[in-house]
């Protein structure tokens, strides 16, 4: 009986451009699959969708995956994907600031503060400053 390869399905596509960044920053491609399995999920309100490892999500890797797996996934937990419309990985790499979640306090957008403009910012002894 002739052996025939067994082809197995990708459930999520890479762009070329999501393997060349991958490629490029040495991201694994094993704990990329296991990000897309169990990590958080987010909207951007532009029609894509984030994938980022947070403590629910490592949790969730170390009670399912094998325990080198895990530690993979601790090591990359900077990690994030983004992901189109249709399902398939736009893009990877790894986060350097803080992911801010509640993109309704005006205090944390750049270049805007609660103070309305026009007003002299006062000091505590009564002299603008």
């Amino acid at each position: 009986m002739p052996l025939t390869p067994r082809v197995v399905a990708d459930p999520t596509p890479l762009t070329p451009h999501a393997l060349i960044r991958a490629r490029q920053r040495g991201i694994d491609l094993e704990v990329l699959d296991c990000l897309l399995r169990h990590g958080r999920r987010e909207h951007d309100h532009r029609g894509a969708e984030i994938v980022t490892f947070d403590r629910a999500a490592l949790d969730e890797v170390a009670r399912r995956e094998p325990r080198a797996t895990w530690r993979k996934a601790v090591e990359a937990s900077t990690l994030y994907a983004v992901l189109g419309p249709d399902g398939c990985v736009i893009t990877t790499g790894h986060r350097w600031r803080r992911v801010i979640r509640d993109r309704s306090l005006a205090s944390l957008r750049p270049g805007r503060s609660r103070r309305p403009r026009g007003l002299p910012f006062v000091t505590q002894s009564g002299f603008p400053a």
